[in-house]
């Protein structure tokens, strides 16, 4: 019965780890699906739209959070970038979307990746990802050769309902 007992605790020990996550995981399931019943009703009791704009995206192998997304209309791939301050546009995507730009556009300097780079100032009438649409984004385009990829930074997210990270998805709320 001694051995049993030891055997019992040694394993309860060894897998507390475990333990302590799977109750962590239950719970907050358990505050989620109750916070998400009061919101429900609290917003078809507010609003009477019935339904929340949310947008999952999955990570890919790099852990970026890649998306299309619909700028003024046109398909561009974009990087969900939380840490970039808003909306960057390569200079190539800018041309792709038919935002032409002139060397005298570009008035201001950014600190990006690859070094400073000058940067043009722009408004995009909408940006959209999935059902989430936000107009008027304040944006501005690198010069050509200074971005790998259009950012979708915090011009964007900031005007969101929801911005999570959970593991390997990004959820996203409007």
């Amino acid at each position: 019965m001694w051995v049993g007992s030891i055997a019992a605790t040694f394993l309860l020990v060894y897998h507390l780890d475990t333990i302590r996550g799977f109750v962590d995981r239950t719970a907050a399931f358990e505050d989620e699906a109750t916070a998400a019943d009061a919101h429900e009703s609290a917003a078809v009791a507010e609003a009477g739209s019935g339904f929340d704009r949310i947008v999952f995206l999955k990570a890919g192998d790099n852990g970026h959070f890649v998306a299309e997304a619909y700028i003024d209309g046109n398909p561009i791939q974009v990087l969900v970038d939380t840490g970039a301050t808003g909306v960057a546009l390569t200079y190539e995507d800018a041309e792709e979307i038919g935002i032409s730009l002139r060397d005298s556009d570009f008035t201001h300097v950014s600190r990006t990746a690859n070094g400073n780079a000058r940067i043009a100032p722009v408004t995009l009438s909408s940006v959209r990802i999935g059902d989430i649409e936000v107009k008027d984004v304040k944006a501005f385009v690198a010069e050509p050769g200074k971005l790998f990829a259009t950012l979708l930074g915090m011009t964007f997210l900031s005007r969101l309902e929801r911005v999570d990270i959970r593991g390997s998805e990004l959820v996203l709320q409007q």
